[in-house]
């Protein structure tokens, strides 16, 4: 009757340990599963760098929000919202030809290094009509070369910003810069020029009266 007793109990601690380690083994893979790199931004969603896709882990991640053949984000129907957001249009000016320019196009001023500018900002594409652009198009604007010139930082980001041209000529008249010769007109030109390729509003930019500002 020991005998048999203790090979009970023996049996006993043993299906024990079997469940134990089985949960373990169970822990193990679910964390494998779920860890890897990358932070959540605050949509809680991330670049998973061992995947090599864009996805999602909290509630509050968009639910129109999926990601392209190479894993970089596109903003499905809910993303489209009125609000201005830089991230959408995923601007790359590394890969501008421009971005080793030392020779601001506005003044024709040399500097240590210069700016990507976009001829019309992105705010200003957005508020003219690309705010109801999916992904690829706003993309596709951003990164397009006709749109592009190389400006000194403080003519970029201060004077210009996302002005539109009437406002930009004015404040860069009355700072310590000047336009190069013949390139406020040429300036004007080239920002109807990008509106018009795609199809967005000239109708509150008062182009004349820039023309007019640039003599």
């Amino acid at each position: 009757m020991a005998t048999n007793y203790r090979l009970e109990v023996v049996l006993i601690k043993m299906q024990g340990l079997a469940v134990a380690i089985i949960m373990v083994l169970l822990l193990l893979v679910s964390f494998k599963v779920w860890s890897h790199g990358g932070r959540l931004n605050s949509e809680g969603c991330h670049n998973d760098t061992k995947a090599k896709q864009y996805h999602c882990h909290k509630a509050n991640a968009k639910a129109g929000d999926k990601t392209d053949d190479i894993g970089n984000k596109t903003l499905g129907q809910s993303s489209l919202s009125g609000i201005y957001n830089r991230d959408h249009w995923s601007f790359r000016s590394s890969a501008s030809p421009l971005s080793s320019s030392l020779v601001g196009w506005y003044t024709g001023v040399s500097g240590n290094a210069t700016d990507v500018d976009h001829v019309v900002a992105l705010k200003d594409a957005h508020l003219s009509g690309g705010k109801g652009w999916n992904f690829v198009q706003k993309r596709a604007f951003a990164n397009d070369p006709l749109n592009h010139v190389a400006a000194v930082p403080y003519v970029n980001r201060t004077l210009k910003s996302a002005f539109k041209p009437l406002k930009f000529i004015t404040k860069l008249r009355h700072s310590g810069y000047r336009f190069a010769h013949g390139r406020c007109v040429a300036y004007v030109n080239l920002y109807i020029k990008v509106k018009r390729k795609y199809g967005l509003s000239l109708a509150s930019n008062r182009v004349d009266a820039a023309k007019l500002a640039c003599q």
